[in-house]
């Protein structure tokens, strides 16, 4: 990590040197993504922008070139920060808000609140409200004396939501009392989780799908189902479990948020520290911990952990697990190949266990589109431009649209004519990523809360260290107390929050 970030400091500091050399204004705007479906989808509107004719009506001639770098979103944010300060440095580009932090603490990035307050080009109130407010909110704080300015703009953005097979659903519970059944609490997963062990054992799921078909000696077709009983024996080495949380990370963070505890603290872009291990927190920490240990010691809740894998769907998709809470950009990757059923969305649990109104917590995750400040101020404004055109509301509904899972970041993109019809009709290969985006009306509209936790650099170190504790407490039944010291040990003291 130390060698990392002496990298990004020798990169940026050439970036800076290369800058004050009046800027890159070569006719091409560089937009590095992520491949695949991001950059996929962006094809269409780089087309349609090209054609519109808004350069024309700014006297600017450039061309809009998408950069997809292959692999994670760490792999992206690798390859910016080799790429900043060279003559291959991208114009504009995406990342989650601890990439930008650090893009702006190298002092990289352009601060778009010059565009965004331009009479001429920039937006009005009524269009800054149309974003959804938690997106918006997530790209405030990077400056400290300009703590409202936007150093980026929401771009593709996802949330998490409970995803779980509707054909087991419906054999277990029957067509008509499946959805009453579908749990909005973790109190409603407890009791639901019991009764579902016990029809797995009695064998109402044994003879739904096919594992293989014989011939017998009468060359006759037999058909051999799964016997999902059989997970439940006690020599089984394929556990059941009813309920799976896909990302550690997000289970520790979302989860701590709903028991009313703390996570992190940023006091500058480059500063910040843990809280869910201060006295004053640690024993709300704890409480979640033990929350989930206690499910998960009772066979009722699990993570990729528990199933020896990455992921939870690939239990899922053996039948091993019936619900899992996702992300919403991935829901299609629950479905199987051998035992076909059909999936069904509905919004994560909330806790209910506490003082007062529950608060119903859930994580707002995806990237944030931002510009470097390597340009001349005509090339930033071509980018800006750009930028704008992506994020109105018809724009930002065809993006979510094309990705699938992806959601609009504009409150009027859902009120468009084509996304309420892909709301109301989606074609077949966007049937569950509609079901996706009702959850997130669902979120909008029935008071759930959309968070994320201010980003500063290093906060991606703690995020990875509250899942790992997570797994070790909650599936491995490690002490909490003791887990969380030696988290906060192996993050070292410069995340330590000293005593007041």
């Amino acid at each position: 990590m130390k060698k990392f970030y002496a990298l990004l400091l020798v990169v940026l500091t050439t970036f800076l040197c290369v800058s004050c050399g009046g800027g890159n204004d070569e006719k091409v705007i560089r937009f590095t993504v992520r491949s695949g479906l991001v950059s996929s989808a962006l094809t269409d509107l780089v087309a349609e922008f090209q054609k519109s004719g808004i350069f024309e009506e700014h006297n600017l001639d450039y061309e809009i070139e998408i950069d997809a770098i292959t692999g994670s979103y760490d792999d992206l944010r690798t390859a910016i920060i080799y790429d900043i300060g060279s003559q291959n440095a991208p114009d504009l580009v995406i990342g989650y808000p601890d990439h930008f932090a650090e893009y702006f603490n190298g002092g990289a990035l352009v601060n778009l609140q010059e565009f965004i307050n331009d009479p001429e080009v920039g937006y009005t109130e009524e269009e800054m409200a149309d974003f959804v407010d938690s997106y918006i909110t997530e790209n405030k704080g990077y400056n400290s004396t300009q703590p409202d300015d936007l150093y980026g703009l929401p771009f593709n953005k996802s949330t998490e939501v409970l995803i779980y097979n509707k054909t087991a659903f419906i054999a277990l519970f029957g067509e008509e009392n499946y959805l009453s059944k579908i749990p909005t609490t973790w109190a409603e997963v407890e009791t639901l989780g019991n009764e579902i062990i016990s029809l797995v054992k009695e064998g109402k799921l044994d003879n739904i799908w096919v594992e293989s078909t014989d011939v017998d000696e009468n060359k006759n077709e037999v058909i051999n189902y799964l016997k999902v009983s059989d997970y439940l024996k006690e020599d089984s080495k394929s556990p059941f479990y009813p309920f799976g949380y896909d990302s550690s990370d997000n289970a520790f963070i979302t989860l701590l948020r709903q028991f009313g505890g703390k996570y992190t603290e940023r006091v500058r872009v480059n500063k910040g520290y843990t809280l869910f291990n201060l006295p004053e927190n640690i024993e709300t920490t704890k409480k979640m911990l033990a929350h989930f240990a206690d499910l998960s010691t009772r066979k009722l809740f699990a993570n990729a952990t528990t199933f020896n894998g990455s992921y939870c769907s690939d239990a899922f998709k053996i039948i091993r697990c019936l619900m899992t809470v996702g992300s919403s950009a991935g829901v299609g990757y629950n479905a199987s190949r051998d035992y076909p059923y059909e999936l069904a969305m509905a919004p994560i649990p909330y806790y209910d266990g506490g003082e007062g109104e529950p608060v119903k917590y859930v994580i707002q995750q995806g990237t944030n589109i931002g510009m470097l400040n390597h340009n001349t101020e005509e090339k930033r404004l071509a980018c800006w431009l750009f930028m704008k055109y992506l994020l109105e509301p018809a724009n930002t509904a065809k993006f979510a649209i094309a990705t699938g899972g992806y959601l609009p970041v504009r409150e009027s993109a859902y009120e468009t004519d084509l996304y309420k019809e892909f709301l109301a009709n989606p074609t077949a290969d966007k049937v569950y990523y509609s079901q996706v985006a009702h959850v997130a009306l669902d979120y909008l509209n029935e008071g759930y809360t959309f968070f994320v936790d201010d980003a500063f650099v290093g906060s991606a170190k703690i995020r990875s260290e509250s899942g790992a504790i997570f797994d070790s407490v909650v599936i491995l039944h490690e002490d909490a107390e003791e887990r969380i010291k030696s988290a906060v040990n192996t993050l070292g003291g410069s995340f330590i929050k000293p005593a007041a």
